[in-house]
């Protein structure tokens, strides 16, 4: 029997597992649609846990991690939940984003929001949640909320922001409090035994926010990596050891300690390449343009820049789109073991956690592997 890690991402319109071992393969996986209701990961991970086990029953499951999209937000209310997409943007929200309050959160606009158009559904939940937290509670029963890094603390909140936007302390408490990525969540409870088929007892381990699991799952963890998230929407990342600021470049901190991560964001450009050859033809333009833009960012600050670039997504399964973008941009995409890096990146949080590897740095050069490329550079 092989021992895996079952490995979980929530997207906007998927929920993705996978069955991951440290020897480079993908033992079972299962993609399934998903509504914008929470109640639908939990029917999704069911279905893709019954479909994974029958693809390979003999592989074991040592551990459980659990990544996602964010800021999205989910009431549980005694077993009625109610969801608030990240990118849901009702007529309420310009109410919300003309409100005047000093927070560079991109957590604390979306909790007003949830309470302005959900206010019953606010006051009668015991936890407001992101989406990957939620499913951790509704598996352990564990209440929290993942930072990736200290460094990310602005992005998301502290006590004393909630209270000086408006929320009560009772409110406050709502939301609970941070745990590390990659920290112990607990362990299957005996009712998500029965309602999921996973065995009770099963240690459950935090991911990370989706784009922060996908960073690690590519490796690209030293400065002047590249990798490139093509799902239906598009970003490509730079690693660098400074934050750098340039118009067109969002700069957030890395997973790992000091460096940062600048990125080139290209919206819809997994859908667009279905809707005609002219928009293709933009989408390919787009992403030479972001590999240019990252490259000269990199050059005016001395930041090596790679010939490679490692990537992600939906879009990996078009291979000749593929290699379009590696001609089209002059750079050689990688295609990891597992194309969902996400996944891989739940693998690296989890192993370390449980003490197979000293470090992520030690974990991602592991367990971060190409078995595709493309272009000749």
């Amino acid at each position: 029997m092989i021992d895996t890690i079952l490995c979980i991402d929530i997207g906007t319109s998927s929920l993705k597992a996978a069955l991951l071992s440290d020897k480079y393969t993908v033992e079972a996986y299962s993609r399934q649609e998903v509504s914008g209701s929470a109640d639908s990961w939990l029917f999704a991970l069911k279905k893709a846990i019954a479909s994974m086990k029958e693809q390979n029953p003999e592989t074991g499951i040592e551990a459980v991690c659990i990544s996602g999209n964010g800021p999205t937000l989910v009431a549980d209310s005694g077993g009625r939940t109610t969801t608030l997409l990240w990118n849901e943007n009702p007529p309420a929200a310009e109410k919300i984003h003309a409100q005047k309050y000093d927070t560079k959160s991109i957590f604390i606009p979306r909790l007003k929001l949830f309470k302005e158009i959900y206010r019953d559904e606010w006051n009668n939940a015991a936890y407001i949640l992101s989406a990957p937290e939620f499913l951790i509670y509704k598996l352990t029963g564990t209440a929290l909320s993942i930072l990736p890094d200290e460094r990310f603390g602005t992005a998301y909140w502290t006590q004393a922001e909630l209270l000086n936007a408006g929320f009560s302390p009772s409110e406050a408490k709502k939301i609970p409090p941070f745990a590390r990525m990659g920290s112990f969540a607990g362990k299957i409870s005996a009712a998500a035994a029965i309602a999921t088929g996973l065995f009770e007892g099963t240690f459950v381990f935090c991911g990370a926010p989706d784009f922060i699991v996908a960073i690690l799952g590519t490796g690209t963890i030293f400065p002047g990596l590249v990798c490139d998230r093509a799902g239906s929407s598009e970003g490509i990342n730079l690693c660098t050891q400074e934050p750098v600021f340039d118009a067109g470049i969002r700069t957030l901190p890395h997973p790992m300690e000091g460096l940062w991560n600048a990125s080139v964001l290209i919206e819809k450009s997994g859908t667009r390449i279905f809707e005609s050859q002219e928009k293709k033809e933009a989408v390919l333009e787009d992403f030479a343009r972001g590999i240019e833009k990252l490259r000269n960012i990199a050059d005016k600050n001395k930041i090596p820049f790679s010939n490679r670039i490692v990537m992600t997504g939906g879009q990996c399964q078009n291979e000749s789109f593929v290699s379009q973008k590696a001609e089209r941009a002059g750079i050689r995409i990688e295609i990891p073991w597992c194309s969902d890096a996400e996944l891989i990146g739940d693998l690296i949080l989890t192993r370390v956690a449980l003490g197979d590897f000293d470090d992520i740095q030690e974990a991602a050069m592991c367990l971060c592997k190409a078995k595709k490329s493309y272009g000749n550079i």
